[in-house]
């Protein structure tokens, strides 16, 4: 959903920005007025996210060991302030436009984003439900604007006051550390003196003990779930409530190497990092700068070279793109929890042998392939054929490594791999 999302908002902004559809004296006071607004908003909140986005994964390989422990958590959360600014931003092109392709392709991007807001919306309540969390609550439309808008606004807007991590040791040392992760988070690693409250369960009742005159910290992973909880803190009457910024991620990179027993020490400063995914780096990020290569180098050949695709060729890439997206979802599906990003699989899976990897043991690597194949083809782009033939490569030489990382973990996994194909079912 979100690749769909930004696939269309760029289509878009590159039709636009190649001279098709602008209208610039005829927009008006209030179309102006409108756009500008909406880009200002988009501009800062991109800028924020952005920032939020790189440093995470600035800081993952200080912790990727137990990647799995987040990644699943804080994915689509992480990413979704960045996704309103380009949907913002894709709105306040089309406000000037008068384009009708423009406008049909914003509304493709807006119902995605749409569909997968209410997605992790629901995804939220579901993990809260399952961890018993009787409070604090936040009402619905607190969380929507938590999900949309990113932390920075909810903690300003409430008056708890952000904190970043190498400055918590200028709190008093009775300071009430709240940790709002899960249990499973929780245990993983911690601050000495912090009390688990997952999602704020128990948390009404604890505060009923507590002096309002006490210095609280809200806690969590990556700074994305305790500002409602700060919020709800301050609600409730503490006068002095400390959101720690971007979380426990910046603070074990902080405290690597050291040893401490404080209240505000962790208590495994020491993680010993895992090699999985050490021999792929330079694959992995070959292929998605192939990738981003493609996305904005085909329209923008199509603009300056003013050239018509046929209208078969645009037919055949379109049914690519889509037959990619179906693949790729499909894949997704069999997986289910097994999915993940790196190359080792995760030490509770299994080996998927149903669905689509019944007959293709890399059916999401087909995807991508036959996805952005369908892309160039549908933009007639003679430039992109080039970085698109470098991202097959580099898929088939990761596709291959990878099975040798499977076939140490799985012991069926070469009888899997002699009953089924690579890529292409029966063929490839």
């Amino acid at each position: 959903m979100t690749l769909l999302i930004y696939v269309s908002s760029a289509v878009l902004l590159c039709l636009l920005w190649s001279g098709s559809g602008f209208s610039w004296e005829t927009a008006g006071i209030i179309r102006w007025a409108l756009a500008v607004s909406a880009w200002v908003i988009s501009a800062i909140l991109f800028s924020v996210s952005l920032f939020e986005v790189v440093t995470y994964f600035v800081f993952m390989p200080s912790i990727r060991s137990d990647a799995h422990i987040f990644s699943t958590v804080h994915a689509n959360r992480l990413i979704h302030p960045l996704t309103t600014s380009i949907v913002l931003a894709a709105l306040a092109a089309c406000i000037l436009s008068r384009s009708t392709t423009a406008w049909l392709l914003w509304w493709v991007s807006f119902t995605s984003y749409v569909v997968q807001t209410s997605s992790i919306l629901k995804h939220i309540l579901e993990e809260q439900s399952a961890e018993g969390a009787d409070g604090p609550q936040q009402s619905l439309l607190g969380k929507i604007c938590h999900l949309i808008l990113g932390t920075g606004v909810v903690t300003l807007a409430a008056g708890a006051k952000a904190i970043a991590p190498w400055k918590i040791k200028t709190l008093p040392e009775d300071t009430w550390i709240v940790d709002v992760r899960t249990k499973a988070e929780f245990q993983w690693n911690r601050l000495h003196g912090a009390q688990n409250f997952p999602w704020g369960s128990g948390l009404v009742a604890a505060t009923k003990d507590t002096p309002k005159d006490r210095p609280v910290l809200v806690t969590c992973l990556s700074g994305h779930r305790s500002p409602p909880v700060a919020v709800m803190l301050r609600k409730l009457g503490f006068e002095n409530v400390y959101n720690l910024n971007w979380g426990l991620l910046y603070l074990i990179l902080l405290e690597r190497g050291k040893k401490g027993t404080g209240v505000f020490d962790l208590t495994r400063p020491n993680r010993v990092s895992s090699e999985r995914g050490k021999d792929y780096k330079g694959i992995s990020y070959g292929y998605i700068g192939c990738a981003v290569v493609i996305l904005f180098l085909a329209p923008f050949e199509n603009g300056v070279m003013g050239r018509s695709t046929p209208g078969l060729l645009k037919m055949t890439g379109a049914f690519l793109g889509l037959l990619g997206l179906f693949t790729g979802w499909l894949a997704f599906k069999s997986l289910g929890r097994n999915f993940r990003v790196f190359a080792a699989p995760r030490r509770s899976g299994i080996l998927i042998r149903t669905g689509v990897y019944a007959k293709v043991r890399h059916p999401m690597y087909t995807a991508v392939i036959v996805g952005f194949a369908g892309y160039v083809i549908y933009w007639g782009s003679l430039w992109s054929l080039p970085f698109w033939l470098a991202l097959t490569i580099l898929y088939v030489i990761k596709a291959i490594k990878e099975e040798d990382v499977l076939a140490q973990r799985f012991e069926d996994y070469q009888e899997y791999k002699s009953a089924t194909k690579r890529f292409v079912p029966y063929l490839f």
